[in-house]
């Protein structure tokens, strides 16, 4: 059981999480969100990756941010908004090689043939198309098989094989009982999902707990998430 308690994060003294306090049992959680409403900020405090003002974030009765960063990453893979942004090397491949020795794992191929990254080996990462890059980001981190997945908007700049590749890849961790947090700005990327549960965050705070079938398209337009309706409007 993966569990957040009295989160609250600060930049420059401004709050940019206030309070926030989750069970999250194995299965896939999305967190629903407008943008710069703190889905990020709160993945990346999940994982240790930016200071916490309050609170703490406990896996299995430990805490997440005491861990050493080597070990924490045998337990948390965060996927990058900006798949660039996680890129140290100049080939996939050592991209591959970079998380697998750095946490001591074995490669699961299953995890690289869902993602089609195989083909893309010998090319440098920082040159391929976004679709790609978010593909081999998201490889490049859950290849080393941790316990808890972060994907951060891993639908952006994806074509049809990329969804399907997302969504293969949630049916993967499901089996494998892994705790999958997805944070997302699109609820019509829900239907993709299809999570246990619903968290709504706006303003750094979590404003809504739900599930698919109960979440409505007015605490959607409440909190200024993309809707179908809003989608169908714009297209007009």
């Amino acid at each position: 059981m993966l569990k957040v308690s009295n989160l609250t994060v600060e930049f420059f003294k401004k709050v940019a999480l206030e309070d926030i306090t989750l069970e999250l049992p194995p299965g896939v959680h999305a967190i629903l969100g407008p943008n710069s409403s703190g889905k990020s900020t709160l993945l990346k405090a999940i994982a240790s990756l930016i200071p916490i003002k309050k609170g703490e974030v406990i896996y299995d009765g430990i805490s997440i941010s005491k861990l050493p960063p080597k070990k924490r990453a045998q337990i948390v893979g965060y996927c990058w908004q900006n798949p660039y942004q996680g890129f140290f090397e100049d080939s996939v491949k050592r991209e591959i090689e970079f998380i697998l020795k750095n946490t001591n794992a074995k490669a699961s191929e299953e995890v690289l043939e869902i993602l089609g990254v195989n083909k893309l080996y010998e090319k440098n990462p920082f040159r391929l198309s976004g679709g790609e890059a978010r593909r081999v980001s998201i490889a490049s981190i859950v290849v080393a098989d941790q316990p808890i997945i972060l994907l951060d908007e891993p639908f952006n700049d994806m074509d049809l094989d990329g969804y399907l590749s997302i969504v293969n890849l949630l049916s993967f961790f499901r089996k494998r009982n892994k705790t999958v947090i997805i944070a997302l700005n699109n609820s019509m990327h829900l239907n993709l999902v299809k999570p246990d549960d619903v968290f709504v965050i706006y303003s750094g705070r979590i404003v809504e707990k739900t599930t698919l079938r109960e979440l409505n398209d007015d605490v959607l337009e409440k909190y200024n998430i993309v809707t179908r309706k809003l989608i169908l409007e714009s297209a007009c």
